[in-house]
């Protein structure tokens, strides 16, 4: 008895986290954040220096802002 009790509540508590959308969309936005942030630190890495890599990304940006 004592343990249905106890996974009763276990498993109310549960139910009531999974459905509080609230944190899980703040979660999204940070995880989206963290990849711009990447994506960003990325291309700086490549940027630095004269490597086959930086010219890569320079020519992709220079095509992609030429065909605006």
């Amino acid at each position: 008895m004592l343990f249905k009790k106890a996974w009763n509540k276990m498993n109310e508590t549960y139910i009531r986290y999974v459905n509080n959308e609230k944190g899980a969309q703040a979660l999204e936005w940070v995880a989206l954040g963290l990849v711009v942030l990447a994506i960003m630190g990325v291309i700086a890495a490549g940027l630095q220096g004269d490597t086959s890599l930086g010219k890569s990304i320079i020519k992709k940006l220079k095509d992609m802002i030429e065909g605006l």
